[in-house]
């Protein structure tokens, strides 16, 4: 019997790719700024990623998890924002279990707490830890976040570590929350906490959250598609380390189809290795069946579940969207209102609906579907 060869290619949802390419100037700057709270003594600013859908935005988050853990042995509390609900509580729940997996570790030897679930590593030591806290007959009340970063920040001291929190989806952070989080951050950079802050969102932040200039003063970093040598990179290597190599010509017909855009990517690798079973490397006869598999695949999940979720106003507010960007690159708000027939105030609650369940994104004036490839399917 043949020894099966598992499919190098991860589509799925925080799934970091075989071959993360096109990203180094990121990771870089998460090292670095690991680096300054571990070893300078010092509290960077914040490192804030914005892209679209399937850019990697989560992937770069679990990396600098594991860089954390890796190279520092810290703990990180990770924080996803979820649409009209308040996350302060949820993070102060995760900063009490980090502080007593501190408290508690002694060296080399993770713990159990109770009730969470942190992916960490407790000094050196990885993988996920099941924080299940002990019982006792009365629960300590709630900390104050400033109170709750100090108490564990002092935790992690008498180990010689300290925190990263990552938080993602932040356009969905309702904007007063958000300020009290960055203010008790700013306010406490000057005690040199050896704490890391990385926050992920769709480009939209950068209109939704502004104002808070805790963030805007952050270090940011904008995630799109791969460059050439990038997507091919992200295309070959998987596929060679697997021992079934690509093609110039495959490698160059996926590369096309996939835009540069990182979730296709892993897509159209996904279907060529499978559309290749049986032969020695995957050829340029491989690539329609991946190109079909893949747009088939992105229309009955990523742009079927999006139409679905959006009310008949929002579908013609996307339909009138989708229309003009098969003329224009750059279409804004105005122009997406004067093709529904109305002024932009009228229709700039549909918009601002679409914003928040993360379906469009706004750049300054300008309206983008946050999936791409979205705007031809709904125009087909």
């Amino acid at each position: 019997m043949a020894t099966r060869v598992p499919n190098p290619y991860r589509p799925g949802f925080n799934q970091a790719p075989a071959a993360l390419a096109g990203r180094d100037s990121v990771l870089e700057a998460v090292a670095e700024a690991l680096d300054v709270a571990a070893l300078d003594g010092r509290t960077p600013r914040p490192l804030v990623l914005t892209g679209g859908r399937g850019v990697g935005k989560t992937v770069i988050l679990g990396e600098a998890a594991a860089i954390a853990a890796t190279e520092h042995s810290w703990l990180t509390v990770p924080i996803e924002i979820r649409p009209e609900r308040p996350f302060t509580t949820q993070l102060l729940e995760r900063l009490a279990a980090a502080r007593d997996l501190y408290r508690q570790a002694p060296p080399g030897k993770q713990i159990e707490v109770t009730a969470a679930t942190i992916k960490a590593s407790v000094l050196g030591i990885g993988g996920e830890v099941e924080v299940r806290r002990r019982a006792t007959s009365t629960p300590e009340p709630a900390l104050p976040l400033d109170a709750a970063l100090a108490e564990v920040c002092e935790a992690a001291l008498e180990h010689d570590a300290g925190l990263l929190i990552t938080i993602d989806e932040l356009q969905l952070a309702a904007k007063p929350e958000l300020g009290d989080f960055a203010a008790t951050l700013q306010q406490h950079v000057p005690d040199a906490w050896p704490l890391v802050v990385i926050v992920a969102g769709l480009p939209s932040i950068r209109d939704t959250q502004r104002g808070v200039t805790y963030f805007e003063r952050g270090e940011w970093h904008v995630l799109g598609p791969l460059d050439t040598t990038s997507t091919r990179l992200a295309l070959e290597k998987p596929a060679d380390d697997a021992g079934r190599p690509m093609t110039a010509d495959a490698v160059d017909q996926l590369a096309t189809a996939s835009g540069g855009y990182p979730y296709a990517i892993q897509l159209l690798g996904h279907h060529a290795w499978r559309a290749s079973k049986g032969s020695d490397a995957i050829a340029a006869s491989h690539v329609p069946a991946a190109i079909d598999a893949t747009q088939s695949e992105l229309a009955a999940g990523l742009y079927e579940s999006r139409w679905q979720d959006a009310s008949p106003k929002e579908r013609e507010y996307l339909a009138a969207l989708a229309e003009l960007s098969a003329t224009q690159d750059h279409v804004t708000g105005s122009e997406v209102a004067h093709a529904l027939g109305t002024q932009p105030k009228a229709v700039s609650y549909v918009r601002d609906r679409l914003i928040r369940k993360g379906t469009i994104y706004t750049e300054a004036e300008r309206v983008r579907l946050a999936v791409p490839g979205m705007a031809q399917w709904i125009r087909r």
